[in-house]
């Protein structure tokens, strides 16, 4: 039976006694506001569907993120990136109790994000949300009566697929740029990461105990060791002869000849092989790539101004190449799979990239129509 009660304040409380539930009680700013709760709880009382908002209600988004911090995403892959979006998240709806935020406050929140991030990015933040619902019920026992509000709002369509590969010459002049850089890093990293097909995560945190260079493999693992992205813990993959050399070369030794190997390099027993970060490399490589453009451009522009054309249409020409545009370091991995898918067979390539489906898989390998029309004259 519910009863109300005038506070000094003026507010009205609603207090509601019903055998086999806990009190429940609720203040509100008018007596009509009161009845209506104390008739919608009743209600769920006798029909048995009541289910306590008082944890939900009293708990923050803000406190939830703290706890999130403190208890999950110590144990998550990809620390950095989550904890950004947790303080995006905590900045925008901090304020509001779990029980508070609806999916058309969410969906603003997206709409809004959208004029500022890409549509993957707002992805990630509403996942991150949604993430943190989820360890409320699950891991903390805290019921959502009407349910977790990010499962009613529509995420963006995103449209993320690459079929970036090398253009013909660009290698060549991301060599020379990378000969140029001042960090030592990059050239390994980048011949790593074309002739293994890892993932940038998974290169950075390779250990010389996971390299064998007498069997000419490595375990690929995840970031700091833990599962990588596709699940297992480790992914072996074999190592090229040009692998070997730039890994032989990073313990200072000369490499032995590929074909004739008479003794195998000595590693150290543990120690990472790269000690550079996430950030350092992202930064080095967009570097690299601008360096290399420019070497390129400084090349093209010769050969034009040779040829007797304008500088006007020199810098047309210019604006129009896609050479050395818009390549990530993640691009290496597209065009390391379409590499490798030449001498494996996809169960053999799957094994090596890490994907658990052909469709994904498809979506890294990008053969050349000119590669696949010489192959057909080979062939016949």
């Amino acid at each position: 039976m519910a009863t109300f009660e005038q506070r000094e304040s003026g507010w009205w409380q609603a207090k509601i006694r019903r055998k086999g539930h806990p009190v429940q009680s609720k203040t509100f700013p008018s007596k009509r506001d009161a009845e209506d709760w104390a008739s919608i709880i009743e209600s769920e009382m006798a029909r048995g569907v009541f289910v306590s908002r008082v944890e939900a209600e009293r708990m923050t988004i803000s406190d939830a993120i703290k706890r999130y911090r403190r208890e999950i995403l110590p144990s998550k892959r990809g620390k950095g990136p989550d904890d950004y979006r947790l303080a995006s998240l905590d900045d925008h709806f901090g304020r509001y109790s779990l029980a508070a935020v609806t999916p058309a406050m969410i969906a603003e929140f997206r709409d809004t994000r959208l004029k500022e991030l890409s549509a993957q990015s707002v992805v990630h933040e509403l996942n991150m949300l949604s993430r943190v619902y989820k360890a409320a019920v699950i891991d903390w026992g805290i019921a959502m009566p009407a349910g977790i509000p990010t499962a009613l709002v529509r995420k963006p369509k995103v449209d993320n697929e690459r079929d970036r590969r090398f253009m013909d010459g660009e290698e060549v002049w991301l060599n020379k740029a990378i000969d140029q850089a001042r960090v030592k890093y990059l050239r390994p990293l980048f011949v790593l990461a074309v002739e293994t097909a890892g993932r940038q995560s998974e290169l950075l945190s390779l250990s010389w105990r996971d390299i064998d260079l007498k069997k000419w493999t490595a375990n690929l693992r995840g970031i700091e060791g833990r599962e990588t992205t596709t699940g297992p813990k480790i992914r072996s993959v074999p190592l090229s002869p040009a692998a070997v050399q730039v890994l032989e070369g990073l313990l200072g030794q000369k490499p032995a000849d590929s074909r004739r190997r008479k003794k195998v390099v000595s590693l150290p027993r543990t120690g990472p092989v790269f000690t550079c970060t996430a950030s350092a490399l992202k930064q080095a490589w967009g570097h690299c790539v601008t360096r290399a453009r420019r070497l390129y451009a400084k090349e093209r522009t010769k050969e034009l101004k040779a040829a007797g054309k304008s500088a006007a249409v020199i810098e047309k020409f210019l604006v129009a190449d896609p050479m050395l545009i818009n390549l990530t370091f993640h691009d290496l991995r597209h065009e390391a799979t379409s590499r490798l898918a030449e001498q494996f067979q996809i169960h053999e390539l799957m094994k090596i990239t890490g994907h658990r489906s052909t469709k994904m898989l498809a979506r890294y390998y990008h053969p050349r129509a000119e590669d696949m029309a010489k192959r057909m004259r080979r062939s016949s």
